[in-house]
C-alpha cells in the first residue's frame, strides 16, 4: 500500500475515527465510573477504578497501535505478535504490583477495567463507522480494474473459463 492509498493519517501512530471514538467512550466510561465510585464509596475505591479505567484506556490505545502496525505491515507479523505479548505480561505485571501494594483492591480494579467494555461498546453504536467491505471506493490498482471489467460485469459468465482482456479490447459495456 502506498503513502497515497494510505486513510489520512494512517501508519504515523493516529487511530482511526472508529477506534478514536472507542477510545473516547472508555476514557468518558472511565470518569463516569470513578465519579460514581467516589460518590457512592469514597476516594480510595475511586482511585482503584481511575487506575483500571486508566489501564483499559492505555490497554485499548497500544492494541490499536499493534493492530494497525500489523495490518499496514503485510508480512511479517512475529514481532508484533512478540510485542502483543509483553503488553500482557506487562499489563498483568502492573496489576499484580498494584494489587501487593495494596493501592487499590482487586474489585475496584476491576470496576474501572469495566470500562474498557462499556466504552468499546458506546464508541461502536455512536461513533463513526467504518467504511463497509462491499462499498465501492473504485479499483486501487489496473490488474483489479482488468477483474471487474472481464468478470464483474458478466453475472452469467462462467468466470473460469473465462479469458482476461486484451489490452487492445473493449469492455464488456461496449462489446
Amino acid at each position: 500500500m502506498s503513502e497515497a492509498d494510505k486513510p489520512k493519517g494512517a501508519g504515523r501512530g493516529r487511530l482511526d475515527a472508529p477506534m478514536r471514538a472507542a477510545l473516547i467512550g472508555v476514557i468518558g466510561s472511565a470518569v463516569v465510573l470513578v465519579v460514581g465510585a467516589y460518590a457512592v464509596m469514597g476516594q480510595q475505591v475511586a482511585q482503584g477504578v481511575a487506575i483500571g479505567g486508566g489501564l483499559a484506556a492505555i490497554n485499548l490505545w497500544v492494541f490499536a497501535v499493534i493492530g494497525e502496525a500489523v495490518v499496514t505491515q503485510r508480512g511479517r507479523t512475529s514481532p508484533w505478535a512478540a510485542v502483543g505479548m509483553l503488553k500482557l505480561v506487562a499489563l498483568l505485571g502492573v496489576v499484580w504490583l498494584i494489587l501487593r501494594s495494596g493501592v487499590a483492591s482487586g474489585l475496584s480494579l476491576a470496576v474501572g477495567y469495566g470500562a474498557l467494555p462499556i466504552g468499546i461498546t458506546l464508541g461502536s453504536l455512536f461513533g463513526p463507522k467504518p467504511p463497509e467491505e462491499g462499498t465501492d471506493t473504485g479499483p486501487r490498482s489496473a490488474d483489479e480494474s482488468d477483474v471487474r471489467r472481464s468478470f464483474g460485469d458478466a453475472p452469467g459468465k462462467d468466470v473460469l473459463k473465462a479469458r482476461p482482456p486484451d489490452a487492445g479490447d473493449p469492455p464488456p459495456s461496449e462489446r
